[in-house]
């Protein structure tokens, strides 16, 4: 199984559809910086479900989509595709692992696995073209050790994360190799079951004992029930004569009161009809105006724009004129240049010129090329000369070398063994140098150590005190997180509390309809009397808002005039203006009118409802009157009570409930109230009073965390410095005894050199002073001609220096010419000088031939340059003559085209002309008729204006007789109205006595009523107030025994079988749920169990892979991975031990970058090696290594070439050279990456 394929679009810097193939072994990506080579990483994270955007190198998730660049516009998607194939791989793993099977649980064997985002956030998946969640990849992928913790992709900076990061982290990378997740994710969701189970046991072990406390009370209320319902169907009776008894009394009443209806109603038609015709006729004539508007608006709009016509018209013959003008100054244009017949004709002559030029410039060519003959013949006559002249020398040359070497080679010797002796003395003294420093050495090592064990003992204390600061500082940072967020608290509460205030106090001055109105006009000096909302000048006492806001209904919303006067001009003004309707409370005089007389219930624990109100004695005693027989209740149950034993009567509670003869209301809602947002608005003022004193602590308390914040970060910086300082002189204190070492060792290897370099010359010595006695002793052959003795085969002789050929003689410092095999002598066939002749013996002498030979060679290169500069100037003129030839003729061809240009524009100036003539005599009829239609708008507009007029005095005629008419109407409807409020009580009371037999009783009135008349002397209706007298007393002394009988609950029977069928489901629920919480219980173990065999077995794998792998990365060090907890195998977190080569070390933090890099990669690849994964990504691992650690890498990265598929990014020459296939990523001018592929095991062949 392995990677097949990777496709993107639109993914980061991938606009356009880009497909990477990939093949079993190693694939190298390379390409230059910001090409986007780690988007193609990125991309592979991505799809496998990668959720994090800092992983994937961005700000957000949406920067996986291409945003665009100078050149193409962003994209709105991003898409990612891989194909997996899914067969099974033959072969072995390195170092005996087994190769990863075919384990993907699916029937193909191809797989692929894509994911799409679009800019919206959202997200797709999808299997083999199937949409799937996340969750299903992972499930799919989980047994190849492809899991959402990505360990088999190792992106930039990654490595350093590694070993920095918690064990606990280390250990996850293992589990997902190794397949654990699928079930810590089992167990997880087991555990979230066994916590949902757990509450759902608790909840119904709560209901089952509250169902147990339930059971036994209602044994009782059940017997209750069945007397209260005997009282209550006598009670109902009772009820029923009373309400049919006032039923009757109040439908007498409104039948009487029917009959002045009729009369008002005719008037008012009459009136209205009238005023019907009028609004008719305004209508007509405002529609007149209306039409009249636009006519005038059209006609001076047309007046107006021929006007400006006529203008335009003007200056565009004023225009055209002066265009003629200079149309007319501008016909005879002048053509700089000289005549094009001329140019030609001179141009002509220059040609024939040129001719003759040409000429000339061939004979030049003739006479130099016999020159440059004539040069090349002197020159080898003059060389051939030169060559014979240095064989004859060489020949001399060799019976001197023949003395030289003698001398050469005796002096030689001798200065050897002078230079031999100041050597054995140069390296005496470095051996005696050489063993002083290798103590001196010895003895800083000892003292480096000392230092080094010093501070790992102060480093342990450093630790300790780096530990307590880090907890001090988190615990200072809990503390100013909890200030900060209570000081924000508390700011956000003043806030909403400040809203809420201007909120309720807003509601509370909000006024609709008429009252709106009013307010506006009383402000504005339009109705005066208008003292404001009755809220702003009433104060309840406090805790009784709700009874005072029910009991005021509607009125708690009115407004406050200080006279009937002003009421019945704020009435007549709202009816006016058609604002809807008011509701108006007309405050009593200074004396606060006569008082009102309300029955005494202070024994009941009632009282009247205006004792709960302060205000001025008017509003008082106007609110009095309003509330006449209203009285204030402690509960509900209480007002019920009041209201059935005082009939006339309204109760209401402190939480709004109201019971009177109009209705009983009440419920859980409250209505909107002016009152209750008054009250609300207090409260919200007192909560905001109290945030407001409550914040400066607050803040203080965050300044006073800030501070002890700001210090405890003082001093967990200053023991992190501390701490740091140490690693450094531990780190530089170890650098140091490393350099040491090898300084040490390199001191012996030097002094064990020179020993035997001194040996070695007392031999040598002996060796040269023995062969020089032999070269004095053979001084006598020499001087009778015989040659020079070799040097033996393997003496000391062999390294002697001779003087080569050339160099000057220490005896005579002539110089000695080379000598030349290969070069033939003249002068041999005359016999050779002596062998022994000395130096310096030729005969003196000059080279007459070498003379005159020079002389020839000189006269023909004199006569070369001669030639060569009479053709130079002839090839001059020839340029030149062919210069002036072009220029003429290119300058008579543009005197041509302006001349043709010129006449072309002289006649398009003429035609211009007369056409200017035609366009002036346009416009000046143009102008005419503009400046005669112009005055005709003039005179049509004063006419419109003057109907305008008359229309006008029409309309305010008309709307005089409307005033009229609406003053007789307001008037007849003022009389009507205070007859409809008389009305409106009357069926108020009669709806509320028809509401309470329909509702409260369940009798329908009007059948009831019916058969009540029917039967007056046995009905109902029978008796007098007597009766009346009786029926009151009967209900009195009923509702006191239902009262006696407290709260009944009439379904208790009902209740009670149901909760005892319930008591037995719950109870068998919680059976079964305690059984499923034993299962699960049991589930968790199994996978615990199974959790410790499967790490316990892939940690040994890991731990024994990573012993075997770490030398090959640090050959001669030491490394293991160890678990933090070896007795929980199932938290337990693992941890790394590495020391290379020379180091004792102990913390990773004291390692190089690159050691740091080979011990993150070491760990990987243990865990590649023991549970092997399809494919692995390696995004620049090698960037911080050396060549020799890259070397032991790549080594290391073949091994796993038959095992599994690795996917490079990389920069390093040597990395691209291990690759199978090379993909070369580079990014175009319009900001979009492009990919070029290369298998390189098919191109190698090819290129040898």
């Amino acid at each position: 199984m392995f990677l097949r394929s990777l496709t993107l679009r639109g993914f980061k810097s991938f606009a356009e559809k880009t497909e990477l193939t990939f093949e079993p072994g190693i694939t190298v990506i390379v390409g230059p910086n910001g090409s986007g080579k780690s988007n193609v990483v990125d991309a592979l994270a991505w799809v496998l479900g990668s959720h994090s955007a800092k992983s994937l190198r961005g700000g957000s998730m949406s920067d996986v989509i291409f945003a665009g660049s100078r050149g193409k516009p962003g994209l709105g998607r991003a898409a990612v595709e891989i194909t997996i194939d899914n067969t099974v791989p033959d072969g072995h793993g390195a170092e005996g692992a087994p190769l990863p099977a075919a384990t993907l649980p699916i029937e193909f064997s191809e797989v692929t696995v894509s994911r799409s985002m679009f800019a919206s956030g959202e997200n797709d998946y999808a299997i083999n073209s199937v949409a799937c969640r996340l969750l299903d990849v992972q499930e799919l992928l989980s047994d190849t050790g492809l899991g959402r913790e990505n360990h088999t992709i190792v992106g930039q900076g990654q490595l350093d994360a590694i070993l920095n990061s918690r064990p606990e982290d280390r250990r996850a990378f293992i589990e997902e190799a190794a397949g654990i997740l699928k079930h810590r994710r089992r167990k997880e969701r087991a555990v979230r079951k066994l916590a949902q189970m757990d509450a759902h046991v608790e909840r119904l072990t709560d209901v089952l004992r509250e169902l147990r406390r339930n059971l036994r009370p209602l044994e009782r209320q059940a017997e209750a029930a069945a007397k209260h319902v005997e009282l209550q169907a006598k009670l109902r009776e009772v009820r029923i004569t009373l309400a049919l008894r006032t039923l009757d009394e109040l439908t007498s009443r409104w039948d009487a009161d029917r009959a002045g209806v009729v009369e008002s109603d005719t008037q008012l038609q009459q009136l209205e009809s009238q005023l019907v015709v009028a609004r008719a006729n305004e209508a007509a004539i405002e529609q007149v105006l209306a039409d009249l508007d636009p006519q005038s608006q059209h006609i001076g709009q047309t007046h107006f724009r021929l006007a400006n016509q006529a203008e335009r018209f003007r200056g565009l013959g004023e225009r055209i004129d002066e265009r003629r003008r200079g149309l007319v100054e501008a016909v005879e244009e002048p053509v700089a240049g000289r005549d094009p017949a001329q140019l030609r004709a001179q141009a002509g002559v220059d040609q024939e010129a040129a001719a003759r030029v040409e000429q000339e410039r061939m004979a030049a060519r003739s006479v130099l090329d016999s020159a440059v003959a004539k040069r090349q013949l002197a020159e080898q006559r003059r060389r051939a000369h030169e060559q014979a002249a240095a064989a004859e020398a060489r020949r001399r040359a060799e019976a001197r070398e023949r003395r030289l070497r003698w001398e050469a080679q005796v002096s030689a010797l001798q200065s050897t063994i002078a230079q031999a002796a100041g050597e054995e003395g140069r390296l005496a003294s470095q051996v005696s140098g050489a063993a002083a420093r290798r103590a001196e050495l010895a003895s800083d090592g000892d003292a480096v150590r000392a230092e080094i064990q010093r501070l790992d003992r102060q480093t342990v204390a450093l630790s300790e005190r780096l530990t307590a600061a880090e907890q001090l500082l988190a615990r200072r940072r809990h503390e100013a997180d909890a200030a900060t967020r209570h000081e924000r608290d508390l700011e956000r509460r003043r806030a909403s509390l400040e809203a809420r205030v201007d909120a309720l106090h807003a509601a509370g001055r909000e006024a609709t309809g008429g009252s709106s109105a009013l307010l506006v006009a009383a402000d504005s000096g339009a109705v005066a009397g208008v003292v404001g909302p009755l809220v702003d000048h009433v104060r309840v006492t406090e805790g009784q808002a709700r009874a005072v806001a029910a009991a005021l209904g509607p009125l708690g919303d009115a407004l406050i005039v200080d006279s009937p006067a002003a009421a019945t001009a704020a009435i007549n003004f709202v009816r006016a203006n058609r604002h809807g309707r008011t509701l108006l409370l007309v405050a009593a005089g200074a004396d606060g009118g006569e008082p009102v007389e309300a029955p005494d219930l202070s024994d009941q624990a009632a009282t009247p409802l205006v004792e709960a109100l302060d205000a001025e004695p008017g509003v008082l005693a106007a609110l009095a009157r309003g509330l006449q027989g209203v009285y204030l209740a402690d509960t509900g149950a209480s007002v019920a009570d009041l209201a059935q034993r005082f009939p006339g009567l309204v109760f209401v509670s402190k939480d709004g409930e109201v019971a009177g003869p109009r209705g009983w209301s009440g419920g859980s809602a409250t209505a909107a109230s002016a009152v209750l947002s008054r009250e609300a608005a207090e409260q919200a003022e007192a909560q905001l009073a109290d945030v407001a004193d409550e914040l400066p602590r607050a803040q203080g308390a965050v300044a006073g965390a800030d501070r002890q914040l700001q210090a405890a970060q003082r001093d967990f910086e200053a023991a992190t410095v501390a701490m740091q300082e140490s690693d450094g002189l531990i780190t530089s204190a170890a650098e140091r005894l490393k350099r040491l070492g090898k300084e040490l060792q390199t001191c012996e290897r030097e002094l064990a050199m020179l020993t035997g370099q001194q040996a070695d010359l007392e031999q040598e010595v002996a060796s040269r002073q023995q062969r020089l006695a032999q070269l004095e002793a053979w001084d006598e052959s020499l001087r009778d001609g015989a040659p020079v003795p070799p040097a033996g085969e393997g003496s000391l002789l062999d390294g002697v220096p001779v003087p080569p050929a050339g160099e000057r003689s220490l005896r005579d410092g002539v110089p000695v010419p080379p000598r030349d095999a290969d070069a033939s002598d003249p002068v041999e066939s005359a016999g050779e000088a002596p062998a022994d002749a000395e130096p310096g013996s030729e005969e003196p002498g000059g080279d007459v031939q070498a003379e005159r030979l020079d002389d020839e060679l000189t006269a023909a290169r004199e006569r070369e340059v001669q030639a060569r500069l009479a053709a130079g100037a002839v090839d001059q003129r020839a340029d030149e003559l062919g210069r002036r030839i072009a220029g003429l003729r290119a300058e008579a061809d543009a005197v041509e085209q302006a001349l043709a240009q010129r006449e072309e524009r002289r006649r398009r100036r003429l035609a211009a002309i007369q056409r200017c003539g035609e366009l002036a005599a346009l416009a000046a009829a143009a102008l005419a008729r503009a400046e005669s239609s112009s005055q005709d708008a003039a005179h049509q507009r004063q006419l419109v204006e003057r109907a305008r007029d008359e229309q006008q005095r029409q309309l305010g005629v008309v709307r005089m007789s409307i005033r009229e008419r609406d003053e007789e109407i307001a008037t007849v409807r003022e009389s009507r109205h205070r007859e409809d409020l008389a009305r409106q009580e009357l069926r108020h009371a009669l709806e509320a006595v028809t509401a309470r037999l329909r509702d409260d009783l369940g009798v329908d009135p009007n059948a009831a009523l019916r058969h009540a008349r029917a039967t007056p002397e046995e009905g109902p209706l029978a008796g007098g107030d007597q009766r009346a007298d009786s029926l009151a007393e009967d209900e009195e002394r009923l509702v006191r025994k239902v009262g006696l009988l407290g709260t009944i609950n009439p379904l208790a029977l009902e209740e009670f079988q149901q909760l005892e069928e319930r008591h037995r489901f719950l109870t068998g629920q919680l059976e079964d749920l305690r059984a499923s919480k034993r299962d699960l219980l049991t589930v968790i173990e199994a996978v615990d169990e199974r959790i410790r065999e499967v790490f316990a077995v892939a940690f040994a794998d890991v731990a024994g892979h990573f012993q075997r792998i770490f030398p090959r990365l640090f050959p001669g060090g030491e490394g293991r991975l160890f678990l933090t907890d070896p007795g929980d195998l199932l938290a337990s977190g693992v941890d790394v031990e590495a020391r290379p080569a020379g180091k004792r070390v102990k913390r990773l933090s004291l390692l190089s970058g690159g050691e740091r890099s080979l011990t993150a990669l070491a760990v990987l690849f243990s865990i590649f090696a023991a549970r092997p994964s399809p494919f692995y990504v390696l995004d620049e691992v090698e960037a911080a290594l050396d060549d020799v650690n890259l070397q032991r890498l790549l080594d290391l990265v073949t091994d796993f070439r038959s095992t599994s598929q690795v996917i490079i990014v990389t920069h390093q020459q040597r990395t691209m050279e291990i690759a199978d296939c090379l993909y070369g990523i580079t990014m175009r001018t319009d900001g979009v990456s492009t990919v070029v592929s290369q298998r390189l095991t098919e191109a190698v062949p090819a290129a040898r």
